[in-house]
């Protein structure tokens, strides 16, 4: 009597699972005709966003409660190891210069690290792309390629003849083209 039980069990699990099986197939799914049943899971995002948050807001409370209270309220309170009151504005401006030289670093960075202006990599490296360099599939669509230093100069200055100039007088279209 008690293998039968089992087994019946057993089939009553197995019914309900392929039907479970079926449901969620056919997109029947219990929890999904009560919509407050499932509950919302929150992302790691926005945990660690509102910890910061409020770790933020406390800390800035704490500097400017230090930064304008006086000496003697604070020895009144009971708070007597403290930084001395000259970090309240020192250590804001600092930091301040510190973000401007920052970008001042960068950008003297970039300047020593790109080839000087005379080098011929100043017009053409590794990464150059040229039209004469794109295969028959690539021309069929417009892409991004580089112009040769030579159009360049045509484009801009024209063919030099006529003007005196080269044509630095005349507003000259471009036209692109596909081919």
């Amino acid at each position: 009597e008690a293998l039968r039980a089992r087994g019946r069990r057993l089939r009553a699990l197995i019914r309900r699972r392929r039907r479970e099986e079926r449901d969620r197939r056919d997109g029947k799914n219990e929890r999904s005709a009560r919509p407050d049943s499932r509950a919302k899971a929150v992302h790691v995002g926005e945990i660690y966003g509102f910890v910061g948050a409020i770790t933020t807001s406390v800390f800035a409370a704490v500097y400017f409660f230090w930064a304008y209270t006086p000496e003697r309220v604070l020895h009144a309170l009971g708070i007597h190891y403290y930084p001395s009151k000259y970090w309240a504005l020192a250590l804001p401006v600092w930091l301040s210069a510190l973000a401007v030289s920052a970008f001042f670093a960068y950008e003297a960075y970039n300047l020593a690290a790109s080839p000087p202006l005379h080098s011929v990599l100043q017009v053409r490296d590794e990464h150059s792309r040229f039209r004469a360099d794109l295969t028959a599939e690539q021309r069929k669509m417009p892409v991004l390629y580089d112009i040769p230093l030579a159009e360049v100069n045509e484009r801009i200055f024209g063919n030099g003849g006529g003007d005196g100039g080269g044509g630095a007088g005349k507003r000259r279209r471009w036209r692109i083209t596909v081919s």
